[in-house]
């Protein structure tokens, strides 16, 4: 057989190997996965983690205490004892007299000569403590021009109040018949499970400006001094009592003939009848800052 025939044969022969083996299905070495067979999967997710907010406790809105303030501008509390020329002499209880509150007054303060502008008419006179004004008295026996301003007790600083003994809740008297009373105030709205202060800044030179519930600052001007009402010379009258919360007089009189029942009623009531309870003015005075 001729060469060139047999390289022709082994040529196909060659070529039909390479054909088949192209033509045959690959073999894969991975198994068939069978998703109907397949087992579970134990993968459990975990969520992802989270802060919980824990709001603070709130924070107690603080009560603004009251202090304590001279009663008279330009003179501090650490002197105002040297102006006092008519001190606190309180009377027997059902009386009127001798004297209830403490008279402030002078010519010269720290001056060596007198001349028209050392008085203390027109000084100015300021509120011992923040309060509310509880009474506006125009010109009134024995008063004159006066305002009574109210503080309650629980307005001021629990470590002042804490130096201070304050009377119990005393009976309510009859005034003595002389006083030619009429009948007591007595008004349900006043609270006796709440008491208060009452400053009374009396004699004072021109009607108040304020009205029954204005607030007012310690320290705050409330007039200036007069010598308006029962009084022979210009001087302060400061007074303090101890009574029920939320008190409030449209006036007050005594002692003229021109005052009326309802004036009389809350002048005794006010006053005389220990309703609201007579203190030294000192005892507030003396808490100095």
């Amino acid at each position: 057989m001729p060469k060139n025939t047999i390289k022709s044969l082994a040529c196909i022969a060659i070529l039909g190997v390479l054909l088949l083996a192209a033509c045959s299905p690959a073999t894969s070495t991975q198994s068939p996965t069978d998703n109907s067979t397949a087992a579970p999967s134990t993968y459990t997710p975990t969520k992802e983690a989270t802060s919980t907010f824990t709001p603070l406790p709130p924070t107690a809105t603080p009560i603004p205490y009251s202090p304590v303030n001279s009663p008279l501008q330009g003179i501090p509390l650490s002197e105002i004892n040297t102006v006092n020329t008519n001190p606190f002499d309180p009377p027997v209880l059902g009386f009127d007299e001798p004297h209830q509150g403490i008279d402030y007054s002078y010519y010269r303060y720290k001056n060596e000569t007198m001349n028209d502008i050392d008085g203390i008419e027109g000084l100015e006179v300021l509120s011992v403590l923040d309060g509310a004004v509880a009474s506006v008295i125009y010109d009134r026996m024995p008063y004159g021009n006066a305002i009574i301003i109210e503080t309650p007790l629980d307005s001021i600083e629990p470590a002042l109040l804490a130096s201070i003994t304050f009377p119990e809740i005393a009976p309510t008297l009859v005034p003595d018949p002389r006083h030619n009373c009429p009948d007591l105030v007595k008004n349900p709205a006043w609270d006796d499970a709440n008491r208060s202060l009452y400053f009374v800044y009396a004699h004072l030179l021109n009607y108040p400006e304020q009205t029954i519930g204005d607030k007012v600052l310690s320290g705050q001007v409330i007039g200036q001094v007069g010598n308006t009402g029962n009084s022979s010379n210009a001087h302060l009258h400061l007074e303090l009592r101890l009574g029920p919360g939320g008190a409030s007089f449209t006036s007050m009189a005594k002692y003229d003939t021109r005052a009326s029942l309802e004036e009389m009623a809350n002048y005794c009531t006010w006053r005389i009848s220990n309703r609201f309870q007579l203190l030294d003015p000192n005892l507030i005075l003396q808490l100095q800052p």
